[in-house]
């Protein structure tokens, strides 16, 4: 039956190269950084550009700034070359606008296209929904092999062991999901989720059915209505300092992409169970003006007791008895609109959210968080401006909350000449402003006490090179959780990129970090602050040879906190994918090993998984680790995957992780596998 399939091996072939593009980004996004990206919804964005390509001759801000590899210059500049000389005749007149090069090019074309100007606000018949429509529907099944100490009683086993021990869980190892999606070309989307999670119980006494569903719609350009989403939703405004619950930018190698996309009002299709909204909201395209209002109104976790809680607990994890007693404790209602006012060269914004809770959030107060938001309601309000005067190009956004605390960001792009590209960025976030889903360029992924500048540098000087760096000069005015008192910090990027030719590629990353911390010395009874230093060089190579591609990886740093000895961290990988010219099969495979002596030396590597799921696994102490990972297409529209990855550690550990996560001996494998339907 496997051999005798059909399939279309150039459509897998670009979709293949698609999304290859894709996974080279979110790495290149997510290298620098420790904090999870919601990684099913920036692929899912980019596929869905890849699906309905973005016309450059009929295009605007809004819709370039959804290719998020794409810096403000590069989008300023080719709306700008449109604007100037017409419609683009050929793809390779991209070449003649500055700030793009070959590689830029590359990375665009999947999501691109030209063509005459269309009327997107046709009528859409029934008949056309039902022949062009497409349907997708995904099931993925995860499980880990070794027997974690949760898992010690397995479900109606051992009910007392339950009653006495509320912390075990309650559920089998599985991790479980089910998506539906339809979506007619950039007009309709619809489609829902179910979600388990390992531990959570699927159907018992505890729970009936997946733990997590989700539901969105969301109609575009129909009449005056630019966007309709009801259901689960998301809305990102301005720099993100008032609302942007979705992936924000920060510190990366792509070094002049420094402020969220202000992509307004869209459908929620992930699995994250926090950072959404529930209810519906509208946006009137009204001349030159977006109005936008919403509503939400969900339940949110939180460690409830007599009509208060101390934490919003976002995890989604509800495996044990423990767990399920915080699930769904606080009601959280948001009432919030924008009005945007752009045109070619200016673009200026207000944004306003008010939130209620049913309970009282009082945090256990703490030297680091006594500035946190306590009470039911909280009301923050912001303006938001872009302006472009010649090759300069200023954005910015100021934020107030009701106890009167300021949120500032500001900067400009700057490109003298078209080898040259520079941005500056001042940020200013009060120890008194907290808000519930603000997310914008910061330190740390808390948008409050912080103050600081960036600068960043892009520069073309030779054919097939490109430097980039960085620095950012940071401060905490008031103490964070793990620095007990104010403190500074200091963090430089180099990175040097050669794209020998079109089948090879490679860069030397160089990092440089000092920050403070608390002294790691017991019996102290003041803080003692120092220095931590960490400094870190990466080379990466990447090359194809007919159906294969390689790429060769090796990371080495060094640590130390004030005046100790330094200690090491080394990673090196290789990794090699196939894809069989007359056998609907690509294969993925790497084998890395690692030794990171302290924590502070430890890695964070990306590695290629099943459709919509992401690895970024941390590696300390000594070991290895390789996978295996698989895409068979069935036929044209039936496709499945499926992933083996193992981690050995060398360093005579007896088990791994802690709590109900441990495990036995010195190795962790996990398995994965998901079926892809379209019809």
């Amino acid at each position: 039956m496997l051999f005798g399939c059909s399939y279309a091996l150039r459509a897998q072939d670009a979709a293949s190269t698609t999304e290859q593009i894709i996974a080279d980004i979110f790495e290149k996004f997510t290298a620098e950084s420790e904090e999870t990206i919601d990684y099913e919804s920036f692929y899912d964005d980019l596929m869905f550009c890849a699906e309905n390509p973005i016309n450059l001759n009929q295009t605007n801000r809004e819709e370039l700034e959804k290719l998020q590899f794409l810096s403000e210059i590069q989008i300023e500049n080719i709306l700008s070359y449109v604007y100037e000389n017409g419609d683009l005749k050929t793809l390779y007149e991209l070449q003649l606008i500055e700030g793009l090069d070959m590689t830029d090019i590359r990375r665009m074309l999947p999501f691109v296209k030209l063509g005459e100007a269309d009327d997107s606000r046709t009528k859409v018949y029934w008949n056309d929904l039902l022949k062009y429509g497409k349907n997708e529907l995904l099931f993925r099944l995860d499980k880990g092999l070794e027997t974690k100490e949760g898992y010690q009683f397995l479900p109606n086993e051992d009910v007392n062991a339950r009653a006495v021990n509320p912390k075990l869980y309650l559920g089998n190892e599985l991790y479980n999901s089910l998506k539906y999606r339809f979506h007619y070309k950039d007009r309709i989307q619809f489609g829902f989720s179910g979600e388990k999670d390992a531990g959570e119980q699927f159907w018992g006494t505890a729970n009936k059915g997946f733990d997590f569903y989700s539901f969105h719609a969301q109609l575009n350009n129909f009449g005056k209505f630019k966007t309709i989403v009801l259901g689960d939703f998301r809305a990102n405004f301005g720099q993100g300092l008032v609302l942007h619950p979705e992936f924000g930018m920060g510190k990366s190698s792509y070094v002049l992409n420094v402020t969220p996309r202000s992509s307004g009002l869209k459908k929620f299709s992930s699995t994250d169970e926090y950072n959404f909204f529930r209810g519906g909201g509208v946006t009137l395209k009204l001349a030159k003006f977006d109005v936008s209002a919403f509503y939400s109104n969900k339940m949110i976790d939180g460690d409830t007791v007599n009509g208060s809680f101390s934490t919003i607990i976002k995890t989604g994890y509800h495996r044990t008895l423990d767990e399920l007693s915080k699930k769904q404790t606080v009601n959280q209602q948001i009432i919030g609109g924008n009005v945007t006012y752009t045109n070619m060269n200016f673009q200026v914004g207000v944004t306003a959210v008010h939130t209620e809770l049913n309970n009282n959030l009082i945090p256990d107060k703490s030297v680091y968080n006594y500035f946190y938001f306590s009470g039911k309601k909280q009301t923050t309000a912001g303006i938001f401006y872009r302006y472009r005067w010649k090759k300069l190009n200023l954005f910015g956004e100021t934020a107030m909350t009701d106890n009167g605390s300021i949120a500032t960001l500001n900067g400009c792009y700057f490109s003298p000449v078209s080898q040259v590209s520079l941005v500056v960025l001042q940020r200013y976030y009060s120890p008194q402003y907290d808000t519930f889903y603000a997310s914008s360029f910061s330190e740390t992924s808390r948008i409050n006490n912080e103050s600081g500048l960036y600068l960043g540098a892009e520069l073309r000087p030779f054919r097939k090179w490109k430097l980039a760096a960085y620095a950012d000069s940071y401060r905490f005015p008031w103490p964070k959780y793990g620095i007990d008192a104010p403190s500074v910090g200091n963090d430089y990027l180099f990175q040097a990129d050669f794209t020998a030719k079109r089948t090879m590629a490679m860069y030397w990353r160089f990092k440089y970090e000092e920050k403070q911390t608390n002294l790691s010395t017991t019996g102290i009874v003041m803080p003692v602050i120092v220095a931590l230093q960490k400094t870190s060089l990466r080379y990466q190579l990447t090359y194809t040879y007919g159906n294969y591609s390689f790429k060769n990886v090796f990371e080495g740093n060094l640590s130390r906190q004030a005046q100790a000895d330094w200690t090491y961290g080394v990673i090196a990988s290789q990794d090699v994918s196939y894809s069989f010219p007359k056998f609907p099969l690509k294969i993925d495979v790497r084998f890395q090993f690692f030794d990171a002596q302290d924590y502070e030396n430890r890695f964070y590597s990306y590695e290629k998984d099943v459709l919509y799921a992401f690895s970024i696994p941390m590696y300390y102490g000594q070991g290895s680790r390789y996978y295996l990972n698989l895409q068979y297409d069935i036929t044209k529209r039936f496709s499945i995957w499926f992933k083996i990855a193992q981690t050995v550690y060398a360093d005579d550990r007896e088990s791994l992780s802690s709590g109900n996560e441990t495990i036995s001996g010195n190795r962790k494998t996990d398995i994965r596998f998901l079926l892809k339907w379209e019809f």
